[in-house]
């Protein structure tokens, strides 16, 4: 079985499409929002709104890795990683480095379709718009990083039920990202960007703390059958 990290993220996309094509909806509904703005609405603060959905689209579209990892372990896939001579910290490093390689696939092509439309739309557009996408890559990628680590970290957080993948984990990327949709309904411009930088620091920094601390949640029993 290949074992690079690429060949990881072409198997979770042929594990299921359903959350890609839902992850790539609220994306591209993000940039739509964004446009819209910036078009009917220049002055409003509600350009955060716009970077809720399109990280929100980024979970989704990495979903995959989530439910490739179930689909593994209930399947045998780590307890034969495990014989080859692999440790818990290498199978976790590689479902992580699958989960950023694509999320950061994803934000490089919205970040492309908003510059380009910023462009378009001038000088001041362009502001905002590389605005949005410093909140969309601090939310999705320290949401993405908390849920893929507390996935492998925590055997509860992963199920299978009538023969379907349940991530479980999936959960605390959706709890750190929906806050963010009403953020700027709530507080002003300048003070909802700092509460979401402040979300995604929070994020970051309990990622980090799960990450040293690894080699004591993930246990070799808990990558068996």
């Amino acid at each position: 079985m290949p074992n690079s990290t690429l060949a990881f993220v072409k198997r979770s996309l042929g594990l299921t499409r359903t959350y890609s094509i839902l992850g790539a909806f609220f994306a591209g509904f993000g940039i739509f929002v964004l446009g819209a703005l910036v078009i009917f609405a220049p002055d409003t603060q509600f350009f955060l709104f716009a970077a809720a959905f399109s990280s929100f689209g980024i979970l989704f579209f990495v979903t995959p890795i989530i439910l490739l990892y179930v689909y593994d372990k209930n399947n045998g896939v780590l307890e034969y990683l495990l014989a080859l001579g692999w440790n818990q910290n290498d199978i976790f490093k590689r479902y992580l480095k699958a989960s950023l390689l694509l999320a950061f696939v994803v934000f490089i092509a919205e970040f492309a379709i908003v510059l380009i439309l910023s462009v378009i739309a001038g000088s001041t557009t362009i502001i905002i718009g590389l605005l949005v996408m410093a909140i969309v890559a601090s939310l999705s990628f320290t949401a993405i990083s908390l849920t893929t680590i507390a996935m492998i970290a925590f055997s509860s957080l992963q199920k299978q039920r009538v023969g379907a993948n349940s991530p479980l984990a999936l959960t605390i990327g959706v709890v750190i990202i929906i806050p963010t949709f009403y953020i700027p309904f709530i507080f002003p411009f300048a003070v909802s960007i700092f509460i979401d930088l402040l979300i995604a620091g929070l994020a970051g920094a309990l990622t980090i703390v799960l990450l040293v601390l690894s080699s004591r949640l993930i246990r070799r029993e808990k990558m068996l059958p």
